[in-house]
Formats: structure tokens, sequence, C-alpha cells
């Protein structure tokens, strides 16, 4: 792809590569999740895609981190 190309991305694939999603539809899943809250109560998920990309990016940073983070801080709570 020549420079050309380069310039006509649209400011959702410059944020998305800002921000560290590998693609732009990482803010269409956060999009629909706002407005459905589709995740929850969501505790396994099983992506279907050839490869791993934004989806399953946002999947892991919304259900995997928060249910690390919350049994990390409950480890804590138990030692002396």
């Amino acid at each position: 792809m020549g420079k050309a190309s380069r310039d006509k991305r649209d400011i959702y694939y410059r944020k998305a590569k800002e921000e560290g999603w590998r693609a732009r539809s990482a803010f269409k899943l956060l999009q629909i999740d706002e407005e459905f809250n589709i995740f929850k109560g969501v505790k396994c998920v099983v992506d279907l895609c050839a490869a791993p990309g934004s989806w399953s990016q946002v999947l892991s940073r919304k259900l995997y981190l928060p249910a690390k983070l919350s049994s990390d801080s409950k480890d804590s709570d138990l030692r002396p």
C-alpha cells in the first residue's frame, strides 16, 4: 500500500492503532456492549474466527482482566 491509501484510512483505524486495538472493529463491539450490555453475566466465550483479532482482544479485556483482578484481590485478602 502506498502513502495515498494510508492517508485515506478513517479516524477509527488511526484511533484503534493509537489505543492498541488490532482493528477498528473493536470499537463496534464496544459500542454494541454499551448499548445492549451483551457481556452481562458472561463468564466464558468461544471465538470461532480464523485468527485472534480485535474481537478476542476486546473480550479478554472486558471479561478476563476484570475476573483476574477480582480474584487477585480475593487472594490478597487471604494473605496475612
